[in-house]
């Protein structure tokens, strides 16, 4: 594939400048595609403030309760 890819790129060096720029353009709209998108992260901003003022305490206590 890499060397399909070093062809490309030398045919798109003997073009102007300006068809170069458009075809770079394409090229970055194309790969912008193929790459997923990373998966939207979850907020637990706010959670703590609902949960008791030991809780954190607890959490651990749990943690270490169990073998």
């Amino acid at each position: 594939m890499i060397d399909r890819l070093q062809r490309a790129v030398e045919i798109l060096e003997t073009l102007p400048p300006n068809v170069q720029e458009a075809a770079a353009e394409q090229i970055e709209h194309l790969t912008a595609s193929l790459v997923p998108s990373p998966l939207p992260r979850r907020s637990y901003s706010g959670i703590w403030a609902d949960l008791p003022d030991d809780m954190e305490e607890t959490l651990d206590q749990w943690r270490h309760a169990v073998p």
